[in-house]
This record gives structure tokens, C-alpha cells and sequence, in this order.
């Protein structure tokens, strides 16, 4: 709220007070009210906002004959010395007041100042109010970050939080404003229509200092006080410096904050820290009063506690920065991944050879390899179906995650009931969340009521998910054994069940070793299925070391072989590559996209998307290393075969129809022989020609082949019929060349 008339005030006289009120408020009986201000505050009619040192209490007097409710901030007796230093510089209702019709003034928001009243006994400020609109329904930052950490942990809820506060923020800058103490409870917020918030407004400002401009060092100190996990601070502080341009300062907007502000903040954060950890040490009577006071009242969950879940990309999110991930990891954490490392090395490096010698040697039949995940949703869910209906009758992963309500479980339930009265093979995964490791009878129940309804009709069931990733909730092994001992209680009610797992994500299989330790005595995965990515080296053939696709599938095989709690297959339950152009939906856009250049960023246009999901499934299955790769997923804007950024007009991309013409050709092949660059199966040069031969169920003979690296002439030794594109569209002619977009040729071998 602004207040126009508020410059129009002159020191008063009222009652024992001398003060200031703004002109709309002289009115003969509002004055007269605040003559007894003191009993008034501390009367019956008076609603205590907040206690301490500092009281702000809700009060109502007449104005004109008409009550207005005011909000009065009754500040506690200083010491001496700050007393004598308020004579010169004001006290801190007056400060208040000053700050608050300068902000008013200037279109920032903040309660409209009312008046403040103080009075002095010799050289003693024995009382003093600063009053001020008093604002209903309008909690702080603070406490709107507490509720969506604890009750609507949303990712898009939270990013918009954070874009109106950094926006208001900035605004109070460019005004010249240094609030010096702008924590989180000293901003308010208001519900917007859509259930949003907006319009921040500051108050406690009798620290602040209003300025012509502010320094980068001044805002980074106020910066410095707001309370976030350090990767949401991140996002807060872009957000900040992009939001508005810089109308009173020099400092441009519209690019990443200046490393000056960052520096700065950084320091005075530190600062802070030292400052609030020692305060029990320098006020330790007040500080135990406080303590009292706040027993029971919910609080910020611990860093390591808060679990965001973002739907755009459809995965939880990382609230912390590396740096502080590693400062909570125990270090019992990297000592057991050392140790179990050192202890399954010899007998996986036996395998692991002998699997590489092994792969393309043997037919493999592709019925029911290639997987779809879909994500079963009320409204979408019959538009997904038609689609998967396009692909034919693969098999089909639906996950059930823990945060949801049961009304979303009982819908993917009854999608995945539905699924297999049609034909398809269904397999389920059973993702947790944070409140599932840290309260194991949740987990619990939530298993059984899911295989309740589908543990009957699935082929298999994945226990959770990316366990290698904090963001999804677990921190230790500890906390890993936890969640695995409902593989004990599940076993028993459903015996037909096959479970796998551990589902780690990415080459980090020091941490699924460790994992396959954890399950219970007498549980055998019957396969160990992972998140096999390998989008950031770009194309799968592409090496990360020694080790391709190829290699880290057949690296991953021999840790299944070598277990003895898990059966020798292995399952792909979780691969694509992230989408150029997705912002916030791919899941490395996701949960806000910094401006700036992007460094080391694997996502890829929908042509190399398409190219490599063929080329991945190829070099996966045709290996014979790998029993079914589910690709995640069939709709996503992110990062699906299909986009749905319109509603009401989804897109299949160039991906959809060249697995529909993969499975159309091959779907039911059997693959036969690979001719494979030389090196590409010893740790060697990758680049060349690729070719898989297949023989379809009707005897046809078909090669898929494409280069890895730059293109290479088409030279084929043998005979065939046609060529098909990727799309399988017959070609007049054989291409001039073969690049990385697979072609097929159909009747090798067969006279023309």
C-alpha cells in the first residue's frame, strides 16, 4: 500500500508522547485514543501478533467515527548507551516511520505508516510505538515456505515464491533502500487470485538506511540474510538480478549477478552465520525465552529433509549445491562405497571381459524388448493410450510414487489393470520420497496397498528409485537398509512377485554393489535393473573414459552376475536424453533456467534425440547384455517421444514415428550378426559404420546401419532389395552416404 498524504505529518504533541501522524489520521477521537496507548496496548481489546523483546500487537481505534485496525509495534527498553546514541539518530519507531513513508513513497510495498509515538524520561526512552495499517491474512516468506516444505512441497509453487519475493526485493533496491535486516519473517506476502502470492512487503525497517543507490556490497548484505538451501539461493539470486531492470542504479539487469554481489553475499552470509550461531553464547537468557516460546511451533524442516517434487520434469530436485550435498554425506557413506568396491572388484573384472567377448555373438529375439514408460493421468490418460496403441503390444513400466494421494494411485491402478487386459506386459517401480526412508511404515503400507491392487497381474516390480540421488531422499546406507526391508514383508504376501532392483542411476556402480548388500537376508532381486544415462557424452557411442554404452552395460551385467542377491539379468528401467529447447520441463532445465550461457549441457534437438534412441536400443539388445530397455517416456515436453506443451494439440516428435517404424521392422526380428567398427567392443576407436542384421518372422533379411562420427560413403557388400529411411519410407536409391540417422535395407541377400 502507498500513503500520498504521508509526507504531510509535523512532530505532535499526544498525551506523555511527542510523535508523528500522518494528516488522515488527525482526527479529534484517534488522537485521543492514543493518549492512552500504553493501557491500550497491554488492554483486553489488544491481540498479541507476536511477543519478545519487541511486541507488535493488533489494535482497533476510531477514526472519524470509524474503527481502523492498526498494527503497533511496542519496542523494548534499550540499554543506556543506545539510548544516547537514539537522541542523535532517532529511535526505532521514529526510524521506522522515516523508512516507512520513504518506501511508501516510492511504490514499494510496505504496511502504510499510521505514526510513531515515544517518551522520554531525562535521558531514558521509556516508551515508544510505531503504527502502521494493520494487514490481515498476510503471512511472511518465511511461513509461506514452511507450509510448501512441509505440506505442498511443489517445485513450480516454490519457483514462483521465489520469483515474486526476489522481484519485490529488487524493486526495494532500485529505490535506494537498505533494509539491514530482511530476513525471511520480515517479508509479507498476499494470496493471489490463482492461489499464488504476490505484492511482498517489508517491514522491521528501523535498521534500514534509504541511499541515492546501492552498492553491490549493500544489497549482497540484505541478500545475506534470506534463508534458503543453497541451490534454491542460487535460483533466488539469478532471480533477483534478472528481474527488473535497474531503474536508480548503475548496475544493468538482464544478464548473471555480477561475481562482485556473489562474492559479497557469500561473505556476509558467513558472517551472519558466526553472528547467529554464537547469539544463545551472547543472550543466552533472551535466547532461552525465545527457545520456550517456540517449542511446538513448526519450523524449516532440516536441509536434509526437504524433499521438492517438480512435475514439469517429472522428478524431485536438488535443493543443495554440491558443495553442501557433500558436507551432510556421513562418512561412513564413502567408506562402505570403498570397501565394497574393493571387495566385488576381482570377481566383476573376471565377468566383465568374458561379457564383453560374449556380446553380438549370440541371436537375440526382439519380441518384448523395447519398453515404454507412461504416466497415467486423469484427462491424459486416454489420448496416451491411442498412442502406445500406435507402437503395437510392448512392454509397458507405470510408476507409483509415494507422494501421491490415493485417488492418483488408484488411477495408475486401475491404468495398469487396464493395460493388461489388453495384452500388454506391465511392470510396475515403487518410487519413495523423503518422508518414505525416514518413516519406514508409510513405505510400508503404500507398497502393500499398490501390489494389493496389481501385484497379481505385473511382471515385475522395481523398489525404489535413483537411490543414488539424495534428492530422492536417501542419504546413508542406513536409511537404504530401511527402505529395503519391505522386501521381506512383500515377499511373504505376494510370493509370485519378481522384484528388482537397486535402480541407481548413471555410471556409479560403486553405489549399486553397496546397495545389492543391503537387501534382506533371503531376498534375491530376480534382476538388477538400472538408470542407465549416458546423454551427457552425447551420442551412446561415445566414450566416457574407456567405457561406451556398450561397456558400462556390460560392466553393470557383470556386477549382476557376480552377486549372490541378484539373478543374471539386467534391465535398462530408465533412459532418454534431455530436450534443446525445453527450459524448466528437461530434467537439466528444471527447476529454473539461469540466464546466460550453458556450459557441459547434454540435452539435444529432436532429430539427434531420435537418432540415439535408436542407436541405444541397438547397441543395448542386440548386444545380448541386456534384457529390456524401457525408454522414459511416451509424453513428456522435456524429454518424450511426444509432446504435449499444447494441451489440446500434442505433437508426435521425429522420435515416435522412427520407433514406430523400428518396431514395425523389427519389432519381432531376431537380431543375428553385428559388424561393429574396429575397437568398438575393446575399449578402441568407435567411429565408422554400424550394422545390425535381423531376419523378420517371415524369413526377410533386413541390416540396420548408420555411422558413428563423420559421414561415411555407403558401401555395402552384398545384395539387397531397397533402402528405408528411419522413417521407413522406401528411397529410389541407396543414400550417398551414411550419417548417424539409421537406414534400413530391406531383403539382403535376396536377388533384385
Amino acid at each position: 500500500m502507498t500513503c500520498p498524504d504521508c509526507n504531510y505529518s509535523i512532530r505532535m504533541k499526544i498525551g506523555p508522547y511527542t510523535g508523528e501522524v500522518a494528516e488522515r489520521f488527525r482526527w479529534p477521537d484517534f488522537l485521543a485514543g492514543l493518549e492512552g496507548l500504553a493501557l491500550a496496548v497491554g488492554g483486553a481489546g489488544a491481540q498479541v501478533v507476536s511477543a519478545g523483546r519487541n511486541r507488535n500487537v493488533r489494535l482497533t481505534l476510531t477514526c472519524g467515527g470509524v474503527p481502523v485496525e492498526l498494527l503497533v509495534k511496542a519496542f523494548g527498553r534499550e540499554s543506556g548507551l543506545k539510548n544516547f546514541a537514539d537522541r542523535k539518530r532517532g529511535s526505532k519507531a521514529q526510524r521506522s516511520w522515516e523508512a516507512a513513508v520513504a518506501l511508501a513513497g516510492r511504490g514499494v510495498g510496505t504496511p502504510a505508516p499510521v505514526g510513531y509515538l515515544e517518551r522520554w524520561e531525562g535521558g531514558r526512552l521509556v516508551e515508544s510505538y510505531f503504527l502502521a495499517d494493520y494487514l490481515a491474512d498476510r503471512p511472511s516468506f518465511r511461513d509461506a515456505l514452511i507450509a510448501l516444505y512441509h505440506d505442498d512441497p511443489d517445485c513450480a509453487r516454490c519457483m514462483a515464491l521465489l520469483e515474486v519475493v526476489a522481484r519485490g526485493i529488487r524493486v526495494m533496491h532500485d529505490a535506494g533502500f537498505q533494509h539491514n535486516d530482511l530476513g525471511n519473517q520480515n517479508i509479507l506476502l498476499q494470496r493471489d487470485g490463482a492461489g499464488g502470492w504476490c505484492d511482498p512487503t517489508f517491514i522491521d525497517l528501523n535498521r534500514g538506511r534509504l541511499h541515492e543507490t546501492l552498492t553491490l556490497r549493500q544489497r549482497a548484505r540484505d541478500l545475506s540474510r534470506i534463508t534458503l538451501p543453497s541451490d534454491f539461493l542460487r535460483v533466488f539470486l539469478e532471480m533477483y538480478w534478472v528481474a527488473v531492470p535497474c531503474t536508480r542504479a548503475k548496475h544493468g539487469a538482464g544478464q548473471v549477478p555480477p561475481v562482485d554481489l556473489l562474492r559479497w553475499e557469500a561473505r556476509y552470509r558467513r558472517m551472519y552465520a558466526v553472528h547467529a550461531g554464537t547469539r544463545r553464547w551472547r543472550h543466552p537468557l533472551r535466547e532461552a525465552r525465545q527457545a520456550r516460546r517456540d517449542r511446538g511451533v513448526r519450523g524449516y524442516p532440516d536441509v536434509k529433509d526437504v524433499w521438492i517434487w517438480d512435475e514439469r520434469s517429472a522428478q524431485a530436485i536438488s535443493v543443495m549445491r554440491s558443495r553442501e550435498r557433500t558436507r551432510h554425506y556421513p562418512v561412513v557413506r564413502h567408506l562402505r562405497l570403498v570397501a565394497d568396491t574393493v571387495r566385488v572388484l576381482p570377481r566383476v573384472m573376471k565377468e566383465y571381459p568374458a561379457l564383453l567377448q560374449e556380446a553380438f555373438r549370440s541371436p537375440v529375439e526382439f519380441a518384448n524388448r523395447v519398453g515404454m514408460a507412461l504416466d497415467p493421468q486423469p484427462g491424459r490418460h486416454a489420448r496416451e493410450l491411442a498412442l502406445l496403441r500406435g507402437l503395437g503390444r510392448l512392454p509397458v513400466l507405470v510408476r507409483f510414487y509415494h507422494h501421491e494421494n490415493r485417488e492418483r494411485r488408484e488411477f495408475r491402478a486401475k491404468a495398469v489393470l487396464g493395460l493388461v487386459a489388453e495384452g500388454y506386459p506391465v511392470s510396475i517401480a515403487l518410487v519413495q520420497d523423503r518422508r518414505a526412508v525416514r518413516e519406514p511404515a508409510r513405505w510400508r503400507e503404500f507398497a502393500g496397498e499398490v501390489l494389493e491392487r496389481v501385484g497379481g497381474v505385473v511382471e515385475m516390480v522395481e523398489v525404489g528409485h535413483a537411490i543414488n540421488r539424495v534428492k530422492w531422499g536417501v542419504w546413508d546406507f542406513r536409511e537404504l537398509r530401511g527402505l529395503y526391508e519391505v522386501f521381506g514383508e512383500l515377499r511373504q504376501r505376494f510370493p509370485t512377485v519378481a522384484f528388482t532392483g537397486p535402480a541407481a542411476i548413471d555410471f556409479e556402480y560403486p553405489f549399486v554393489a553397496s546397495a545389492l548388500r543391503e537387501l534382506p537376508k533371503g531376498i534375491t532381486l530376480a534382476g538388477l535393473s538400472h538408470h542407465l544415462y549416458v546423454d551427457r557424452r552425447g551420442a551412446p557411442e561415445n566414450r566416457q573414459g574407456r567405457f561406451a554404452a556398450l561397456e558400462k552395460i556390460a560392466l553393470a551385467r557383470a556386477l549382476a552376475r557376480s552377486s549372490p542377491n541378484c539373478a543374471d539379468r539386467l534391465i535398462i528401467s530408465e533412459v532418454n536424453w534431455p530436450l534443446l529447447g525445453t527450459g524448466v520441463y528437461s530434467p537439466v532445465g528444471s527447476p529454473y533456467v539461469s540466464p546466460g550461457p550453458r556450459f557441459n549441457d547434454p540435452s539435444v534437438s529432436e532429430d539427434d534425440y531420435a537418432d540415439y534412441m535408436i542407436r541405444y536400443f541397438c547397441l543395448a539388445l542386440c548386444s545380448g547384455l541386456v534384457e529390456r530397455v524401457f525408454w522414459w517416456r511416451l509424453v513428456a515436453r522435456g524429454f518424450g517421444l511426444v509432446d504435449d506443451t499444447d494441451p489440446a494439440a500434442w505433437r508426435e516428435r521425429p522420435a515416435y514415428a522412427m520407433l514406430r517404424a523400428f518396431l514395425a521392422t523389427l519389432g519381432g526380428a531376431t537380431f543375428e550378426s553385428a559388424q561393429l567398427p574396429v575397437g568398438a567392443r575393446n575399449g578402441g576407436d568407435t567411429r565408422g559404420v554400424y550394422a545390425y542384421s535381423f531376419v523378420r518372422a517371415d524369413g526377410e533379411r533386413v541390416a540396420l546401419v548408420y555411422a558413428h562420427g563423420a559421414p561415411v560413403p555407403f558401401a555395402f557388400e552384398g545384395r539387397f532389395v531397397g533402402v528405408e529411411d528411419a522413417f521407413g519410407r522406401m528411397l529410389g536409391a541407396p543414400p550417398e552416404s551414411l550419417t548417424g540417422r539409421p537406414v534400413y535395407l530391406r531383403g539382403v541377400g535376396a536377388c533384385r
